[in-house]
């Protein structure tokens, strides 16, 4: 009796401590019901989660937590049925609290009998999953719409494959890219895609096998669409694995990289087409100087004995402007390739001021003078233009004056007629040439404005050039905003070119004064010439001390320092390029210690050192060969700037 009597105390016991234990947890809403459902106790996390005190809810019965539709469709009683039957019943659903909000709960329902199988209530157990089941709708939202956004991408080829390498889902980017529907290419094995070769050799397996065993693999290389060709593809390979790490398939992601490899391809080729201007620019700009030096010598030589042709007997004169003609026409054929050059890579340089026309005009004319008394012509001018000025490079439209009086002195033959007339009409000023050679056939007028045109084959055999001199006009006139025509009635009426420009005029402006050129200013100017090349240097300083100039002879940049600190000049003659420097050397240093004038004298023409040679603080640049009259202007000029 007394051992039944303590294990009935012991069970009194350990009921109460499991009663205090399911009162006190907080998190669950632990409670039972009789057979008909009413409440019959109540612990503190049922209190906390549906907000009813024990003696508020006990007696009730639980259909109160349930929201009307369910109690309509008389789910409690359903879910009591289920219990008794299965002995217990797991659910997830809306509840009610006391304030009438919703929560979202799992519910289980326990069925309890006593020991002669006598259903004596229920228990049961509620969770608030509110928080979980609204992370778990936004997890389920964020998923639909990456899906959505996967589904919708067209750059890429996004899908899936099984663990065997089946295509297990498309989206639209694949579809495009490599041109096969969902329907084409589900359940097909991706090795589809790859070049009957690679297949051959087995990558495709090689590339699934290493994605697994490295977690991610990309790949480059062809690939193939539906229709049969190729397209070059950058390609990441994923292996997907569950919680177990258990391989669950591949997700596979294909760019077409075809626009991309052509706009590298299209880039390099751009780099190496500059690199090979830069080239082509440096060889030029090299060729010229070595051409143009062993012309300045004979130039300048034959200029001098031509200007002074009455101490040369009378047989040697024609050969002597021979000569002259045929050097002026070589350095003519090196600044035409420059200039062709320039223009087409957009690096010629226009300086504009305002500018005489006419004056620039007779300048060309005078240029020519020679030639023209070979050829005996006769020149008729008519200077009608009362506005005259116009907005220009001077050396530039002296250019393209010079190029069609040279023209039409070429191709009208001995004691032919070459007129020249301007005016004005419609704001513009025009300048017309007209020459009574040989002209030009209509078919071929259009292309006269071409490069390395003439006309026709026999007229650069017979009258020599490139070609180039029409083009280069043209291209200067347009970069004034002007235009330039060549007219002819045909082969043997002569031709006309006319240059239009729009005239300018500035109230209270007037024509520069023109410089004397009667005043020598020789006897009083010293003049350092620094020049390597031996038969430049010799014939420069015969020429210049003939002309009652002082000269210093130096070959290099340390001759030409040390005889700088020893004397004083006046001027500066300097080549550029020197065996131990350049000529920016000796005018930085001349600059730095005095005032003094200097002109660059080389046979680098490009506009950039033209450019560099202003900046260096060269007063002029003379582009070898330099005509001796040429050299006597600009020396003029230091002498009264002086």
């Amino acid at each position: 009796m007394a051992d039944n009597n303590g294990r009935l105390t012991h069970q009194r016991e350990s009921d109460a401590r499991f009663r205090l234990m399911v009162e006190s947890i907080k998190d669950y809403a632990i409670f039972m019901l009789d057979v008909d459902g009413n409440v019959a106790s109540w612990n503190i996390g049922a209190e906390r989660l549906k907000q009813y005190s024990a003696d508020e809810i006990i007696g009730q019965h639980f259909s109160k937590f349930y929201p009307p539709e369910d109690i309509r469709n008389n789910k409690p009683g359903r879910e009591l049925e289920r219990a008794i039957a299965d002995g217990r019943v797991e659910d997830e659903g809306w509840r009610i609290r006391k304030d009438g909000t919703r929560f979202w709960a799992l519910v289980v329902i326990t069925a309890i009998y006593d020991k002669k199988g006598r259903l004596t209530g229920f228990g049961k157990v509620t969770r608030d999953l509110t928080e979980r089941r609204a992370a778990e709708q936004e997890l389920r939202a964020n998923a639909e719409q990456l899906r959505l956004l996967i589904e919708r991408v067209e750059e890429y080829a996004i899908y899936l494959l099984d663990p065997s390498g089946r295509v297990m889902t498309w989206n639209s980017g694949a579809a495009k890219i490599k041109q096969f529907s969902a329907s084409d290419i589900i359940g097909k094995h991706f090795s589809c895609f790859y070049t009957s070769e690679e297949v051959a050799a087995g990558r495709p397996q090689r590339n699934l096998e290493d994605a697994a065993r490295l977690g991610h693999l990309r790949d480059q290389g062809l690939r193939v669409r539906k229709d049969g060709t190729t397209f070059h593809a950058d390609v990441v390979i994923t292996a997907l694995r569950d919680e177990g790490g258990t391989l669950r398939g591949f997700s596979k992601v294909t760019r077409d990289m075809t626009d991309q490899i052509r706009t590298r391809e299209i880039e390099a080729e751009k780099m190496a087409a500059e690199k090979a201007n830069r080239a082509k620019d440096e060889f030029l700009a090299t060729l010229s100087h070595e051409l143009r030096t062993p012309l300045t010598p004979a130039l300048a030589s034959a200029s001098f004995i031509a200007e002074n042709i009455g101490e040369v007997p009378a047989k040697f004169t024609d050969d002597i402007h021979v000569i002259r003609r045929n050097v002026q026409l070589e350095a003519r054929l090196i600044d035409d390739l420059l200039d062709l050059t320039r223009i087409s890579t957009g690096k010629i340089e226009i300086h504009e001021q305002r500018v005489d026309a006419h004056a620039v005009a007779r300048d060309a004319l005078l240029i020519a003078r020679s030639e023209i008394h070979r050829k005996t012509l006769k020149i008729a001018t008519q200077w009608d233009a009362q506005d005259h000025f116009i907005w220009a490079d001077p050396v530039r439209i002296e250019q393209v004056f010079w190029n069609l009086i040279n023209n039409a002195v070429k191709f009208t033959g001995a004691s032919g007629e070459i007129s020249i007339q301007t005016w004005n009409e419609g704001g513009n000023f025009h300048f017309a040439i007209t020459d009574t050679g040989i002209g030009i056939e209509a078919a071929r007028q259009e292309n006269l404005f071409k490069a390395f045109e003439q006309g026709e084959r026999g007229i650069s055999r017979q009258f020599g050039g490139l070609g180039l001199g029409l083009a280069i006009c043209k291209n200067l006139v347009e970069l004034h905003g002007g235009t330039i025509t060549v007219n002819s009635r045909g082969r043997g009426f002569g031709t006309t070119a006319t240059v239009t420009m729009k005239y300018f005029t500035e109230d209270g402006a007037t024509p520069a004064e023109v410089e004397p050129t009667s005043i020598e200013q020789a006897s009083q100017m010293r003049i350092l010439l620094v020049e390597d090349h031996d038969d430049t240097r010799r014939v420069l300083a015969r020429l210049l001390a003939h002309f009652g100039y002082e000269v210093t002879l130096s070959a290099s940049v340390e001759e030409a320092l040390q005889a700088f600190r020893s004397q004083t000049f006046d001027a500066i003659l300097s080549d550029i390029g020197l065996p131990d420097g350049t000529g920016y050397d000796i005018i930085t240093e001349a600059k730095r210690t005095g005032d003094v004038h200097a002109v660059a004298l080389t046979g680098f023409g490009m506009s950039e050192d033209v450019r560099r040679s202003k900046e260096a603080g060269f007063d002029f640049h003379l582009t070898k060969p330099v005509d001796v009259a040429e050299l006597r202007t600009v020396l003029r000029k230091l002498g009264a700037k002086r």
